[in-house]
Formats: structure tokens, C-alpha cells, sequence
């Protein structure tokens, strides 16, 4: 089954949200989903949302890819907040496709990959349009993953000074003043040999933002999926990890797994990294995907 591609955009607030609708050539109405990115990436996750959509739809899936508010085309780029700008344009997305005459509207799903993965668990916890739930790589607790990121390569100290540099900018913009913006390779305290291969990336993708406010971090720490996986039961959440994932720990995983309800499966991959797309199991995690949303939306 051939895919049908068009550009899109919405309203969320008082931003335009950008992104590509992708349908079953067929003129039948299909299920769809919705695909939220990562931290600080764009709609196409690499190409990795790319080759998904191409999947779904031959499966009579459509798709939503978009540039969550602050990426991409969306928003003002670097002005990124997972909590909670980020969980209402998935929600206006569901809004979106309920008005699309080529969308089946009570069969919406959502799939999101690393912080997006802590985000549509989130969006699914407080919107029950959502019917079928996928979370890649979560991020389930954002100050959990931005605390081992920062004592992994610069110790507790370093985490600690980090941790009351965004405090000071909260208060400070609490003033009116002016929003400190970083380097995202100094939010994300990337290792040397990581930061090159974050270079290397943005050059080849330079929808990949560089820059960040402190508020994003502020933003993304404040993501607590844990407690609210619960809620999604009994809408069916698919969640797949790497066990040799070395940004976005198992444990994460683990834990949404543990919190939430039935029906649920967790998908653990031995040798892959954080980002699918570049390792060997990419193929599996789109079939885990498909498979998922074949069977229950």
C-alpha cells in the first residue's frame, strides 16, 4: 500500500505547529497516530519517523509527524517546555486529525520516542482520546535522566552547580529578566567523544537544535511519567528499551513498566543505543510499533 504525504500545521496556544500528515494511499478513512520526537530533535526523529510512517501506512496507519513546539519549524526554536507546551500540542494534534476526513477519529493513537516517550504517557494520562499509547526509550522521570547525565561525566558537584543554575534562572525570570540560553551540549554535560558524534549529527541534520534555554531543562526535569502511567490502563502501552542504552538508563523503563496497568509489554533490546535509528534494531522497534497498533487500534 502506497503512502500519501502533505504539510500540515495547527494551533496549540499561540503557536503554529508544523508537521507531516502521512495516510494510506487508499481514500478509505484509517486509524492514525501521532509521533512525538526527542529532546531538542525535529518531526522526522533522524529518519527514523520517516521510515515508520511508510510502515504504518502500508499497514492502513496514518500519521502525524510534527516539530514539537520550540524545534524545527514550531514556536520560537530553543524556547522548548515538555511540561507542559509539549503534552497540549499532542493533545491539539488528536484535535487536528478528529477533523480530518481522512482519519477515523475515536482511533487515534500516540508514539513517542525518549522525552517524547515521558510525553505522550503524560498527554495519555489526562486525555482519553488517546487509545493506544507507544513509548520508545522514555525519558519517565526527567530530573532522574538529567541527573545521571550530569554525575555520569562531571560528578555530584557538577550536577548540584547545574541543578542551581536553572534555580536562578527560574527565579530570575519570575523577575522579568532575560531567559539564560546554553549550548545544548552544555545542557546535556555530553562527554568528549559524545559531543563530537552531537556535532556530527547537527551537521547532518540541521533541524537538531544547538541551542536551548535553561527553562527547557527546567521544563523536561519536571516530566514525571511514573506516576501517572496508571491512569493510561486500560488503553494498551507498548514500551521498548535498550538494556545498553547509556543516556536514557533501563531502570526508567522499568519503572513505567512497573507503574502501569494492563494491558502492557515491555520490550527489552540487548544491543542498541538510546537512538534506534542509528543501531542495528531500528527494523524491530518499527515492527514492535506496527505490531502494536495493528493489534489494538
Amino acid at each position: 500500500m502506497s503512502a500519501v504525504e502533505s504539510e500540515v500545521w495547527f494551533r496549540s496556544d499561540d503557536a503554529r505547529i508544523y508537521g507531516t500528515l502521512c495516510r494510506p494511499e487508499s481514500s478509505d478513512r484509517s486509524p492514525a497516530a501521532v509521533l512525538v520526537h526527542g529532546f531538542g530533535s525535529f518531526r522526522d526523529e533522524l529518519t527514523g519517523f520517516v521510515e515508520l510512517a511508510e510502515r504504518l501506512a502500508g499497514n492502513g496507519i496514518s500519521s502525524l509527524r510534527m516539530d514539537m513546539r520550540g524545534c524545527g519549524r514550531s514556536g520560537t526554536r530553543g524556547l522548548m517546555h515538555p511540561i507542559w507546551d509539549w503534552v497540549n500540542d499532542v493533545c491539539q494534534a488528536v484535535s487536528f486529525l478528529e477533523t480530518s476526513a481522512s482519519v477515523i477519529p475515536d482511533r487515534i493513537a500516540v508514539v513517542g520516542m525518549s522525552m517524547g516517550g515521558g510525553v505522550v504517557c503524560t498527554a495519555a494520562a489526562v486525555d482519553a482520546r488517546l487509545r493506544v499509547v507507544v513509548a520508545l526509550a522514555p525519558v519517565a522521570d526527567g530530573e532522574w535522566w538529567f541527573r545521571h547525565l550530569w554525575t555520569t561525566s562531571r560528578g555530584e558537584e557538577g550536577w548540584q552547580m547545574f541543578r542551581e543554575k536553572v534555580a536562578a534562572d527560574r527565579r530570575s525570570r519570575a523577575h522579568g529578566k532575560r531567559p539564560v540560553s546554553l549550548p545544548v551540549l552544555d545542557a546535556m554535560a555530553y562527554a568528549p567523544e559524545d559531543r563530537a558524534a552531537f556535532l556530527e549529527m547537527t551537521e547532518k541534520y540541521p533541524a537538531f537544535l544547538r541551542r536551548i534555554r535553561l527553562s527547557a531543562v527546567d521544563s523536561a526535569m519536571r516530566v514525571r511519567a511514573v506516576p501517572l502511567a496508571p491512569l493510561i490502563a486500560p488503553r494498551p502501552l507498548l514500551i521498548v528499551h535498550s538494556r545498553a542504552d547509556t543516556s536514557v538508563p533501563v531502570q526508567q523503563a522499568e519503572a513505567l513498566y512497573a507503574a502501569a496497568g494492563d494491558p502492557r509489554l515491555l520490550v527489552l533490546l540487548d544491543d542498541s543505543p538510546h537512538c534506534f535509528w542509528i543501531g542495528n534494531e531500528s527494523r524491530r522497534v518499527q515492527e514492535e510499533t506496527v505490531n502494536w497498533l495493528k493489534k489494538y487500534l
